[in-house]
């Protein structure tokens, strides 16, 4: 869980009160939509939090901040700056298990009792501070603005006291650090442009720029970049630095850690991205995560003159496309493989639709990524709220949007086995379809085939690329399951994954065989796992037979050779499943269904 380092934290203290740097400015409110829902807001000023399926819950500390002698002085310095009357948050408290991490030691050194299903990612969301850019928006139009400008000070001064450099369950995951940086940046970008009695005085903006500071060289000592192992993580890094960086005044020492993370973004994103767009940790939410990172990392980049090669430039093309693909016709992502319901910024518990409507936003809803890359292409579409954003953050810089030519990747092959008598799963419609308007989509590499309309929805996991990320840590035994959604309703809908280390046995069981819609084999799985983020790597996907309205697609893994055939009809999708070993069809069989992390 924890990676080794070598600066003693736990012996120095590295905040300071001053700094040689200065904080550029990269967005404008008021050239962004501000309607945010005021009511998420005021949980936020009672310090109420809805995280990875908690509820609304407060997250007030019950006791005075424990710190290491080293660092009390530190807070008595700074402890004037907050109002009397705040409350201090528990920045350590996994409120799910009630376990409290320890921040008078250092993030290496942090003991989980594993008696208590403790899950390090409920500390780790709330340290990324994603509400912050949430409340600045919010208070550009709020008759209640001064409030929300002081508690976001308030806010930010108790972090840094609470969270010493390198002290606590705050600074266990590098690529937190990189969310939290670029978060707390925007945000403060966002509120001094409205601060108009001065509550981000000198003084507090300083001691921030400090602990920016501070920031990217945590970061630049803990990259998450192991040759070979890289994965989600290492783009939050650079992520962060860029932001950080972009946000710092220019200096040789910012500029050096500019153009590092400039060139490893560049280099990460041909490692990590298959040339059809699809993302390597074999799971389509785990893209949508990633290529935000890269979104967000390009519009830097083209901010600050970073030449961006052709190939790069298509490859973000495929990306998008493959989002824009593979969404569903109500903007929700099928959960093939993991979802820990990560993002880079969550300015709005709202999105708005195709048609420019805003909506409340299931955790599953992707639209707000669409708009992202709006923002960047040629051809961008409605002037949404990151739309505009990542304008402001490009300097309006846009790029080319042009879908790759597909090679025909399909490797046909014949059934190699004596195949058990087939079973035939239909699955009625409550209306007729348009059989005219259904069009295919495909992206071999990743290994997600499906056939879409305005009104009709079927996608086809076969992830199965050797070439992913080298422990299959976030992908599933869903080889052949799939999702269905016919006018809106969900059919046939994968379940999520709900949880990572807190529970271990429940996380086996939403990654495994009888959590899919697929077939049983009993007693074998697709891949067997090794720990909570290995699989084995045994499966093998091929197609078989494409039309324009059937697929045939076959499965090989331990011995066990599976061909299922799916046929699209006005009124119904049949379903015909072979194998060589006696099998039994799992189709809404598995009863519990994680529209999130940490909820079902």
């Amino acid at each position: 869980m924890f990676s080794k380092q070598q600066i003693a934290y736990s012996k120095i203290e590295i905040r300071r009160t001053s700094s040689t740097y200065k904080l550029n400015s990269l967005l404008l409110i008021n050239d962004l939509d501000c309607s945010v829902e005021n009511e998420v807001v005021a949980h936020y000023l009672k310090h109420e939090f809805n995280l990875l399926g908690s509820g609304w819950v407060n997250r007030n500390s019950k006791k005075e901040v424990e710190l290491r002698p080293l660092h009390f002085p530190f807070k008595q310095q700074l402890i004037n700056q907050i109002s009397n009357a705040y409350q201090f948050i528990d920045w350590q408290l996994d409120v799910r298990s009630g376990f409290r991490f320890d921040v008078k030691k250092q993030f290496d050194d942090q003991l989980i009792d594993q008696t208590k299903n403790v899950d390090i990612k409920n500390c780790w969301e709330l340290g990324r501070l994603q509400h912050f850019p949430q409340m600045a928006l919010a208070a550009h139009n709020s008759s209640n603005k001064a409030a929300i400008i002081l508690e976001f000070k308030n806010q930010s001064l108790d972090f840094i006291i609470s969270n010493p450099i390198g002290m606590g369950v705050q600074w266990a995951c590098a690529m937190d650090v990189g969310i939290r940086v670029s978060n707390w940046l925007v945000a403060l970008d966002l509120f001094c442009q409205i601060d108009e009695t001065n509550i981000l005085d000198e003084n507090f903006t300083v001691l921030f720029t400090d602990y920016i500071h501070k920031h990217v060289e945590f970061i630049m000592a803990h990259l998450e970049g192991k040759e070979g192992a890289a994965g989600n993580h290492y783009l939050f890094n650079l992520v962060g630095v860029l932001f950080a960086t972009s946000y710092l005044s220019e200096k040789e020492e910012s500029l050096s850690w500019r153009k590092f993370a400039e060139a490893e973004m560049q280099k990460e994103f041909f490692k990590q991205f298959f040339s059809d767009g699809g993302n390597f940790e074999g799971s389509t939410t785990y893209h949508c995560l990633s290529a935000e990172a890269i979104l967000y990392g390009t519009a830097l980049m083209l901010r600050n003159d970073k030449p961006l090669s052709k190939e790069y430039i298509q490859l973000l093309s495929n990306a998008f496309h493959f989002i824009k693909d593979v969404l569903k016709p109500n903007g929700e992502m099928p959960q093939f493989g993991d979802n820990d319901s990560g993002r880079l910024f969550t300015f709005s518990a709202t999105h708005q639709d195709k048609n420019g409507v805003s909506k409340k936003a299931s955790l599953l809803n992707y639209q707000f990524l669409v708009n992202g890359f709006s923002g960047l292409f040629k051809d961008g579409g409605n002037a949404s709220l990151e739309h505009n954003i990542i304008q402001q953050l490009s300097k309006n810089k846009k790029i080319e949007n042009k879908r790759s030519e597909k090679e025909n990747g399909f490797q046909l092959r014949n059934a190699k086995h004596q195949l058990q008598q087939p079973k035939t799963t239909v699955i009625e419609f409550d209306s007729n379809i348009d059989l005219d308007k259904i069009s295919l989509f495909s992206y071999d590499q990743f290994g997600v085939y499906g056939f879409k309309s305005s009104e009709f929805y079927l996608t086809i996991s076969a992830i199965s690329n050797k070439k992913m990320h080298h422990s299959w840590g976030h992908v599933h035994n869903d080889k052949l399951s799939f999702d269905l959604q016919v006018n809106n309703k969900d059919l046939v809908r994968d379940p999520g994954s709900f949880t990572y280390s807190a529970f271990p046995n429940k996380r086996n069981d939403f990654r495994g065989v009888k959590a899919h819609n697929g077939i049983v084999v009993e007693g074998v799985e697709q891949n067997k796992s090794i720990g909570l983020f290995y699989l084995e790597r045994e499966i093998k996907c091929n197609v078989l037979e494409l039309k324009s309205l059937s697929i045939t697609l076959q499965a090989n893994y331990y011995g066990v050779e599976h061909v299922r055939k799916f046929t699209i009809l006005e009124n119904q999708l049949v379903v015909t499943d072979y194998c060589n070993k006696p099998f039994t069809v799992n189709i809404n069989k598995f009863e519990t269904y994680s529209p999130n992390y940490g909820s079902y």
